[in-house]
């Protein structure tokens, strides 16, 4: 009788610490949680292809929930209102060019780059009647919106071009890309800095010309997150995401026609328009075949341009304190998931799917 006791004793013992070990590995980073998806809020622009579509890829397939994440969607027009909500906490990322991510990665402690997303076509327009080059917009009126990297990056072209003081010579008017179409169409405006699906857009609308375009990897899209998110999840979440990016970078170039599809509705642009845009982006271009070459890093050459650009904009005011961009960036979590795909440790790329049309 005595014995029977003990025994149930003993497996009541060892039930309760069981129960109680349990509970703690519950706790711990990486563990309990990794059976409850991780959270995000992700800002993107609705103007702003290519990276448009590999986020309408990630919205309209169960690429995040194979990676253990659950997304919600926030747009923008561009990159200024974008890095404002994300220095609001409104969303989890900063999504745009290097100028608006730098700007709101210096207002959030703790924030990292951690991955170029695409490639992105832009250039200065002119009315159609303009006659003349770069130099000949002395004394003409420029739109630009002045929070993006092509505004400054548009004017260090204008300076090459013998247009030594632009803010003196010429008078630029800070502008949101949105309004660029009509401005354009009434004339208001000699010309626009501006990029696709914009660029495009104007082209083929016949309200203007390209004076000057600047070459493929002048501009690209960087994504950082804020530091709030990345303490609250760790190394392990921010390689599931950039895992799940790449698939959906890998995924998107085999079904172009979707992803523009679906990026046509958010943006209200024609498809016709948008595949400029994925023609001049270096993966997205054509399909790609294997899924470890899809190479996301932030060089060191794209950091000292960065560079460049955010010592523009300090020197010429535009900033208030001058900028040492290089701690911002962190490839890290990028290498590690690119090392993970290429050895096969990713979910099974036969089992993507479309889950919202």
């Amino acid at each position: 009788m005595k014995t029977d006791l003990f025994l149930r004793l003993k497996n009541m013992s060892a039930a309760v610490m069981l129960a109680a070990a349990a509970t703690w590995l519950t706790l711990l980073p990486g563990t309990g949680r990794a059976s409850e998806p991780t959270k995000v809020t992700i800002g993107y622009q609705s103007l702003w292809a290519a990276g448009g579509e590999v986020v309408e890829v990630l919205r309209h397939t169960n690429i995040f929930e194979l990676n253990g994440i659950e997304a919600q969607y926030k747009t923008f027009t561009f990159g200024g209102p974008l890095a404002e909500a994300a220095v609001a906490g409104d969303i989890d990322n900063v999504f745009a060019a290097d100028a608006p991510v730098l700007r709101a990665m210096a207002r959030l402690p703790g924030s990292k780059i951690l991955q170029r997303t695409h490639d992105a076509r832009f250039g200065i327009l002119v009315q159609p009647d303009f006659k003349g080059g770069l130099a000949d917009l002395k004394g003409k009126k420029l739109s630009a919106p002045f929070a993006t990297t092509t505004f400054p990056r548009s004017v260090k072209a204008l300076e090459a071009a013998g247009i030594q003081h632009p803010f003196q010579d010429m008078t630029i008017i800070n502008q949101d890309i949105a309004e660029q179409t009509n401005a354009m169409q009434a004339k208001l405006v000699d010309a626009v800095c501006t990029w696709d699906p914009t660029m495009e857009r104007l082209l083929q609308q016949k309200l203007a010309k390209v004076l000057w375009s600047a070459p493929r990897g002048e501009n690209i899209g960087m994504q950082g997150f804020s530091g709030k998110w990345l303490q609250a999840n760790g190394n392990d979440a921010a390689v599931r995401f950039l895992k799940a990016w790449i698939m959906a970078t890998w995924w998107a170039s085999s079904h172009m026609d979707q992803a523009h599809q679906w990026f046509a509705e958010t943006s209200r642009l024609p498809m016709d328009v948008l595949k400029i845009s994925t023609d001049f982006d270096r993966n997205l271009h054509a399909p790609i075949e294997d899924i470890d070459s899809v190479d996301l890093t932030l060089t060191d050459d794209d950091i000292a341009g960065s560079q460049g650009v955010m010592d523009f904009l300090y020197e010429n005011k535009l900033l208030n304190t001058k900028m040492d961009v290089k701690p911002y960036f962190d490839m890290g979590p990028l290498h590690q998931a690119m090392a993970e795909i290429k050895a096969g440790k990713h979910p099974d790329l036969t089992a993507i799917k479309v889950i919202k049309q």
